[in-house]
């Protein structure tokens, strides 16, 4: 069996998606004697953007960008690419591989071509379970932890060949052959299927956690009702109410339905703990944890809450 160690740049990656610009691999047999190196550069059909919003600084690329402007776009380069990731006698390897896997998934979809189906291991992940880190290493982190010799970062070839010498160096330190570390680290191995099913789920999870975002910023932006005397509750007249998060989480559909109820009342919905006079909570012998309640705060669940509502003055 031989060993491929890839890499891939991206000339921006807007929504997620990776606009690819080279791809890089190093092939090596079971001794990691090279065989192959070669970085594949390529066209990506759309602009460079590489800074970092936050700090102002980006990415150096390891080529000038005509280099990159005259290459071919994906397609062309698909079937070398997809012959060596599918090849049955090569087992694919790289560093935080996943983003990788996304890129190159993507492109295939974008360019209405046949997804590459390959299994993939995650060099990053394994080293982080291995040494029992709390955060993830980034590979020039390593490269120097190992006191490794460093080439040209964003290259992809370069990055795929430091790769390769990080995990000789993990199996090296450890006494570890590559099965030892396929069954003591299996959760490091990884395939595109099983990758785009849970990235699918991920994506269908962000689309109702932002649906939900919005009808919390719907309950809680201002109303045109007012106060009706008809409503007039002292429980509820001029309090304001704070949400817990299982109430913001479970009932949103019915705050939603009954925001304008609310405010007839003569309710004041806040977002801050601090400002609170009444906690809604889900079972009121279950009091939660908020920081920055107010010591003189009255509990009131749901229920008791509906029951307020329904209330008018005679």
């Amino acid at each position: 069996m031989n060993y491929v160690f890839f890499d891939v740049e991206c000339a921006n990656c807007l929504n997620g998606e990776g606009k690819i610009c080279s791809f890089g691999y190093v092939k090596t047999d079971e001794n990691f004697k090279v065989i192959k190196k070669k970085d594949i550069l390529v066209d990506p059909a759309a602009p460079f953007l590489l800074g970092n919003a936050k700090t102002g600084n980006g990415i150096k690329l390891a080529y000038p960008l005509f280099r990159f402007q005259r290459a071919r776009t994906f397609p062309h380069y698909y079937k070398e690419i997809k012959a060596l990731l599918e090849d049955e006698n090569n087992l694919c390897l790289g560093f935080a591989v996943n983003q990788d896997v996304s890129y190159i998934s993507y492109s295939c979809k974008r360019y209405g071509l046949p997804i590459i189906e390959f299994k993939f291991y995650d060099i990053q992940k394994m080293e982080k379970e291995l040494n029992h880190r709390a955060n993830i290493s980034g590979l020039d982190h390593l490269v120097e932890e190992y006191h490794l010799t460093s080439y040209t970062y964003h290259r992809s070839d370069d990055d795929a060949l430091m790769t390769m010498e990080v995990f000789k160096a993990l199996l090296d330190q450890n006494h570890f052959s590559l099965q030892d570390v396929l069954a003591s680290f299996p959760d490091a191995l990884d395939d595109t299927d099983h990758f785009l099913k849970l990235q699918v789920q991920r994506q269908k999870q962000k689309a109702l956690k932002k649906a939900h975002n919005e009808k919390i910023s719907q309950f809680f932006a201002p109303s045109q009702t007012r106060f009706d005397i008809n409503f007039y509750n002292p429980k509820l007249y001029k309090k304001a109410f704070f949400m817990d998060y299982a109430i913001l989480s479970k009932e949103m559909d019915y705050l939603l339905k009954h925001k304008e109820t609310m405010i007839a009342h003569g309710m004041i919905l806040t977002r801050n703990p601090s400002l609170a006079h009444v906690v809604i909570v889900e079972n009121i012998k279950k009091k939660p944890n908020i920081p920055s309640l107010p010591k003189k705060i009255i509990y009131m669940s749901l229920e008791e809450l509906k029951i307020e509502l329904s209330k008018k003055r005679n």
